[in-house]
């Protein structure tokens, strides 16, 4: 949703663009000798923005000189060319972006490693050793769940093979223990613990996570500066994370590393799929939007929320093994989630509409292992 936006706006801008190429090309020529016709350059630019909206309201270009269109036919030509560039470019990106969230997701169970050894290193400290008074705490470098993280080889061998590290905060990670955890009071409690057990464990770890990591301005902005959609993809990265932590077997000592996705280049497949259906089929589902939106003009109808409808027309339309039942509420939930607090009720009963009339064009066939046939 967020990229299929995105897009949009690279069109409108795209727009723009082609009709300042047409003024650029009937601006005076400050070299030539001869004298410059202001008005009548004005009126020519006129005449080529007029076949170029001609080319946007989607008729045939009206009779003009060759001169003329030739120029509005360069401008589209811009436009469709920056159009598709922009269209690779935010595809690319959204792939990228969540594919990114395995590597944070292992990055974060890595930091918890990396604040661990940072513990134990700080209690080495000659301040310590100095003052055999002071005793020394090492629950959270030997906290079992951070052992199980520390030993498992599928973590280190997925880190290794995508090149995943902490090399280069060696300086911040000790500030960031120094400053956030180490001063934390529910830390320095389980620091002072006797011999806590598993449930103490998974309990602390869960804690430096959620309430001290992940509110980290400073540590947020080393992510953000490698993933634009942080604040989204902190949400699933925050759940896999609790799912690891959670998964610790006490006998094995093991835990489990999730996986993005059950099947990652089937989901991949899926959202490039979504996404350029999506934006290649936008005036046909414009135009079935404009049907069923009688009392709504289609400039009225918030652009999220128009985003979100065309997303699901096209699910309802291309994948056969999605409920439509499925697809509305998702669809729903993004724009109560996304848009307005009128956008709810408003996309439900336009999703409701719309589905009906693609079923009664027996247009909408869903197949597959559970399923009834259109529904």
């Amino acid at each position: 949703m967020q990229h299929v936006y995105a897009y949009k706006q690279c069109q409108r801008s795209n727009y723009e663009l082609a009709f300042q190429h047409i003024q650029d090309a009937y601006q005076p020529d400050l070299n030539s000798m001869e004298v410059q016709d202001k008005h009548q350059l004005a009126a020519e630019s006129k005449l080529a923005a007029e076949l170029l909206e001609d080319y946007f309201g989607h008729k045939p270009m009206r009779e003009a000189d060759d001169k003329h269109r030739k120029v509005a036919e360069e401008a589209v030509r811009l436009y469709e060319r920056q159009c598709s560039k922009d269209e690779s470019f935010l595809l690319n990106q959204m792939l990228s972006s969540t594919e990114r969230i395995a590597d944070h997701y292992l990055l974060f169970l890595l930091l918890l490693v990396e604040l661990a050894e940072e513990s134990h290193r700080d209690q080495q400290k000659p301040s310590y050793s100095a003052r055999p008074q002071v005793e020394v705490h090492t629950n959270f470098y030997l906290n079992k769940v951070i052992q199980a993280i520390r030993d498992s080889e599928e973590l280190q061998r997925e880190a290794e093979q995508r090149k995943l590290n902490w090399n280069e905060h060696v300086v911040e990670i000790r500030q960031w223990y120094k400053n956030s955890v180490k001063t934390d009071e529910e830390f320095k409690k389980y620091q002072m613990s006797e011999q806590p057990g598993l449930e103490e464990d998974i309990k602390i770890v869960r804690y430096i996570f959620n309430n001290i990591i992940l509110k980290s301005e400073p540590i947020a902005n080393v992510f953000e500066e490698n993933d634009i959609n942080w604040a989204e993809n902190s949400k699933a990265i925050k759940s896999m994370v609790n799912k690891t932590v959670k998964s610790l077997d006490e006998d094995s000592g093991e835990i489990e590393i999730v996986e993005l996705t059950p099947n990652w280049e089937e989901d991949r497949e899926f959202l490039r799929d979504l996404y350029k259906l999506t934006i290649k089929n936008d005036l046909e589902y414009e135009t079935l939007i404009k049907e069923k939106s009688k009392n709504w003009s289609v400039e009225r109808i918030a652009s999220l929320d128009s985003i979100v409808i065309k997303m699901a027309i096209a699910e309802m339309l291309n994948f056969s093994s999605i409920p439509v039942k499925v697809t509305i509420n998702e669809y729903i939930d993004l724009s109560k989630n996304y848009s307005t607090h009128k956008s709810k009720q408003f996309v439900n009963g336009m999703l409701d509409v719309i589905a009906q009339e693609l079923q009664d064009r027996n247009m909408i066939r869903k197949s597959g292992r559970g399923l009834i046939d259109n529904q």
